[in-house]
């Protein structure tokens, strides 16, 4: 057995194999590392690296059957992981975008109902945020994992090495492109956390007005005491009310960010 492992032909396989398993896993740790639906920052780190060894096992097979021998210089190894480093990030700040928006939405809904300063733990980040921002990360993330959007995810990852694979350099030529996508992806972000919030906003701003005409009509009522828990009711009921439009049009802009990530990796492929 010994003789047979110690065969030049068998040892190089060998050495391919592990390489091309160091590279995919590289380009899986950020991604694990990153995107709440896959633990974030709140899984033990062991469990990260076991979760980036499980994905390298599935796409594994289809990765080595698409690439060829693998350089041995270590210079352009070190290149390599570097380069699916690069991809890994990526691939897990696009995605992570998805759900920073819905964060977003959760901090301005509390602000609006007056209620900034009550904070909850968020186990996927290992911070604090709003109690609105929680309870609607908890439950896009819920909603996203039963109506199959981690399958779209897994499928983006593994298309992502067709795209850029683990042995070639990815295209600089859309380099620019490429960083003004992500940030204007960015900014959609912000954007979407503001328009899931628009319910609650206009919500709150009926209430203040309600409470203007009232102080207006009657002055000796303490409308500002009164407010407080109006406001904070009336923004719940309404977040409420309006879930089923928020979860439809965050689960199509997922789907949105998705695809803009397959867009960005086929302008990062390397030239035929």
């Amino acid at each position: 057995m010994n003789e047979f492992l110690t065969q030049s032909v068998i040892q190089r396989g060998l050495d391919q194999s592990i390489l091309l398993a160091g590279l995919v896993t590289s380009r899986m740790m950020p991604v694990v590392m990153l995107v709440p639906i896959l633990g974030g920052k709140a899984a033990p780190t062991q469990v990260k690296i076991g979760l980036a060894l499980t994905l390298t096992v599935l796409v594994y097979p289809a990765v080595w059957l698409g690439s060829p021998a693998l350089p041995q210089s270590p210079l352009v190894v070190a290149a390599l992981l570097v380069k699916e480093i690069g991809v890994g990030l990526m691939i897990g700040f696009v995605t992570a975008l998805i759900f920073a928006s819905v964060r977003i939405a959760g901090r301005v809904i509390d602000t609006s109902r007056g209620q900034s300063k009550a904070m909850s733990m968020v186990p996927q980040l290992k911070t604090q945020a709003s109690v609105s921002g929680n309870f609607l990360l908890q439950l896009f993330i819920v909603l996203f994992m039963l109506t199959g959007g981690h399958r779209l995810f897994l499928a983006a990852i593994t298309r992502s090495f067709r795209k850029i694979p683990p042995h070639e350099f990815a295209s600089l030529r859309n380099g620019e492109a490429i960083v003004f996508g992500i940030a204007r992806l960015a900014a959609d972000a912000i954007e979407l956390g503001i328009l899931l919030a628009l319910p609650v906003i206009a919500a709150i701003l009926l209430t203040n007005i309600f409470l203007a005409l009232v102080n207006k009509a009657a002055p000796q009522i303490n409308v500002f005491f009164l407010g407080m828990p109006l406001k904070a009711l009336a923004g719940i009921a309404v977040l409420l009310l309006a879930l089923d439009p928020l979860i439809s049009r965050f689960m199509a802009e997922a789907v949105s960010y998705l695809r803009h990530l397959l867009e960005f990796l086929a302008m990062g492929a390397p030239p035929p």
